[in-house]
């Protein structure tokens, strides 16, 4: 019989988490940018964004907007996670990255699978963009094992154009492709990002599973192995779910357009916004989105 003191120990502590339950997210920390001053700056804020992912406590996450002296920066202060990625300009260090951060304690890296491909009519080569947009886009894939588990999935990280809808369209159809070609098709798949687009704009409903047309295409298309948007899976009646805060703080409406998706291998569990801020500071003109997820059985 437990004794008192352990009967309160035990409700306090709730319900033991299950050992497989991952936690994943997604963080657009904005560019260095040397227009970007005061509270905006990366020397700022740099210290908050550390501060917002530690507190999230993610066992993996991808990153957007990164230039090499940030990557360089969270690898220093984040040290229990390896990164992987490269830059988008010419596919080793130049440019943003779309990286992986993966903590190495929890998960290890599959190094005969992963990679970036460049969102194009030619996805190997790098710096390539011939969709109409302006900017160079990527996605960087790995896949992993989890080491309490032994179990394996895929993760995808991504950063959509801002500008360009073709783009964004064949962005979908193309990572759809890419993922339908996963070497262990029966595995699970994470993908986080900036998309640059809600959940109704039709290159993420093609993700989503929705029969839409997209750039390129002859007809209406639709995804048979569609992913599920986990915070609004689990929160569909949430109507102010902004995550480009424009260095704002909390702002009302429902443009969400940094997602945590999954594959249906994978149960939510919990799905956030990570609204953390220190007085008036904001850690990025994106808020990171996380989730807590764990593989069916």
């Amino acid at each position: 019989m437990l004794r008192p003191a352990l009967i309160f120990l035990a409700l306090a502590l709730g319900p033991t988490l299950s050992a497989a339950e991952l936690t994943v997210a997604s963080f657009n920390i904005r560019l260095a940018a040397r227009g970007d001053l005061g509270t905006r700056s990366w020397n700022a804020r740099r210290g908050l964004v550390v501060e917002t992912i530690r507190k999230m406590n993610p066992d993996l996450f991808g990153v957007q907007e990164a230039l090499p002296r940030q990557m360089d920066y969270l690898t220093g202060e984040l040290p229990g996670y390896q990164k992987f990625g490269v830059g988008r300009d010419d596919g080793k260090n130049r440019g943003e990255y779309s990286a992986l951060f993966i903590r190495t304690e929890r998960l290890e890296r599959d190094p005969k699978e992963g990679g970036t491909f460049w969102l194009s009519d030619t996805p190997k080569k790098a710096g390539s963009r011939s969709w109409g947009n302006q900017v160079t886009r990527i996605c960087t894939w790995a896949r992993l094992v989890d080491k309490k588990t032994g179990k394996a999935f895929y993760f995808y990280n991504t950063h959509w154009d801002h500008q360009n809808q073709p783009s964004r369209e064949k962005a979908g159809r193309l990572m759809a492709q890419r993922i339908e070609g996963r070497k262990h098709k029966g595995e699970p798949v994470v993908v986080t990002g900036d998309f640059n687009a809600t959940e109704t704009n039709p290159g993420v409903a093609y993700l989503l599973g929705k029969k839409v047309e997209l750039a390129g295409g002859k007809a209406a298309e639709q995804w048979k192995s569609p992913l599920r948007a986990t915070f609004l899976e689990l929160h569909p009646g949430v109507k102010d779910r902004n995550t480009f805060n424009r260095w704002q703080g909390f702002i009302p409406g429902s443009r969400m357009i940094d997602h945590v998706l999954v594959s249906s291998g994978w149960k939510i569990r919990k799905a956030w916004i990570e609204y953390h801020m220190k007085g008036k500071m904001v850690p990025s003109d994106h808020w990171p989105v996380a989730a807590v997820i764990e593989p069916v059985k």
